[in-house]
């Protein structure tokens, strides 16, 4: 009888099996990193909109912000002020309120919306 053969065979799906674990590993790794990520993202724009609203409160007409980069500040119906994906603010103001910070304001942002970026300013009107 020849054993080669059947050697090959339980060799090539040890290593089928050994790829298919790594593949599930590398994308359970990418799944915890991605929604880490969102998380801290989310975490920024509720400290940058406490910061926002902090400064005009004072009596400031503009304010730097820094982070989330890439996200926007912008105006939504019914007097709030949000900060958003870029994706989620295109998509209506339901979306940006589900996938970004909104809170009540009395403040409104000139130009909105603003991307924030290294550095932006954000001019207010009362």
């Amino acid at each position: 009888m020849n054993n080669k053969g059947f050697l090959l065979a339980e060799e090539t799906i040890k290593i089928i099996i050994a790829l298919i674990c790594l593949t599930f590993l590398a994308y359970l790794l990418f799944s915890i990193y991605s929604n880490n990520k969102n998380n801290k993202d989310l975490e920024f724009a509720e400290a940058s909109l406490e910061y926002l609203i902090e400064r005009f409160n004072s009596g400031e007409n503009s304010a730097e912000i820094y982070n989330p980069e890439g996200w926007y500040v912008l105006n939504q119906p019914e007097g709030k002020l949000c900060i958003c994906e870029g994706k989620s603010f295109n998509m209506g103001p339901k979306d940006c309120a589900e996938f970004g910070v909104c809170v009540n304001s009395k403040f409104e942002i000139e130009n909105g919306p603003i991307e924030i970026k290294n550095p932006p300013v954000v001019i207010i009107r009362k």
